[in-house]
């Protein structure tokens, strides 16, 4: 597996890493950590999508960075909860996200895939899978629910995380957008 992601900046990047660390040390969820880079997901394509970085040297080219806020507390609810904080879908990340997805996918599979045009909502997870349950969702969310997630960040940046949620997650390579400068 392989996601296209955004790499948080440092701001919001630490203030997950402080989340993911309270969640750690008073409920015992580490299923986050697997993927240990706070990102929120564009899409996830095949582990031999043929010319990914071509595409994606493609699809960055014209595109100048752009600030989103993170907007509230979220839940996807079923089987496998995941609480995350939301992002406001503004015109350029709705614009950057469709042109990127129709890269990579026809609209056969829009219609079926979460991260799909019509389905995908922008978000910072905090927690999922295996961590939570009936026993544990009311205390972390009370822990959370009072507290202010509104920040601005710039987005500037692609990136490939590759690897398996049953192992290790890693970052394969990060595209930077023109004209940004970056570590």
């Amino acid at each position: 597996m392989k996601a296209l992601v955004t790499l948080l900046p440092d701001p919001i990047s630490e203030m997950v890493h402080l989340i993911w660390n309270e969640l750690e040390r008073d409920f015992n969820f580490r299923s986050v950590l697997v993927t240990p880079y706070p990102h929120f997901t564009y899409c996830v394509v095949e582990d031999f999508t043929e010319g990914l970085y071509e595409k994606i040297e493609a699809t960055i080219t014209n595109v100048d960075s752009f600030t989103v806020r993170t907007e509230y507390l979220g839940v996807f609810s079923g089987e496998s909860p995941v609480v995350y904080i939301g992002i406001a879908r503004i015109p350029e990340l709705s614009h950057f996200h469709d042109t990127l997805w129709r890269r990579f996918f026809g609209p056969e599979r829009d219609i079926h895939d979460l991260y799909g045009i019509a389905h995908w909502i922008p978000h910072i997870t905090l927690i999922f899978g295996r961590d939570l349950n009936r026993e544990n969702f009311c205390p972390a969310m009370e822990r959370f629910v009072f507290r202010d997630f509104h920040r601005e960040f710039e987005v500037n940046n692609l990136a490939i995380l590759s690897g398996s949620l049953e192992s290790v997650i890693e970052v394969e390579k990060i595209f930077y957008f023109p004209g940004n400068q970056h570590p």
